[in-house]
């Protein structure tokens, strides 16, 4: 995933990719996502509350059996393949940059 990628998805969520925060009495710039399943979370969360949930799902079913799917793997394996944090994120991008279709 580009920078690109995570400020596409940083917009989409009103994130902040870094910030300042104070450890042990010094100013730090961290990022306080880390782009994992703990951020798709989020993410499924704002997209269920937006109605928009069940189109992304039906992009990355797009994605996964036009591009990702190895012939011998079985389609329901695509929940599993978009669960992986890199593949939702990845799904997720290319859903904003078609304009949430």
């Amino acid at each position: 995933m580009t920078e690109e990628d995570k400020q596409l998805i940083a917009e989409y969520m009103g994130w902040k990719l870094s910030e300042w925060r104070m450890i042990d009495g010094s100013a730090h710039v961290v990022n306080p996502h880390f782009f994992d399943l703990n951020d798709a979370g989020l993410c499924v969360a704002e997209m269920w509350k937006r109605g928009e949930w069940q189109k992304f799902c039906a992009t990355g079913f797009v994605i996964y059996f036009e591009r990702e799917r190895p012939s011998h793997v079985f389609p329901e394996n695509y929940i599993a393949w978009l669960f992986n944090a890199e593949n939702f994120f990845n799904a997720m991008s290319e859903w904003l940059k078609e304009g949430k279709k």
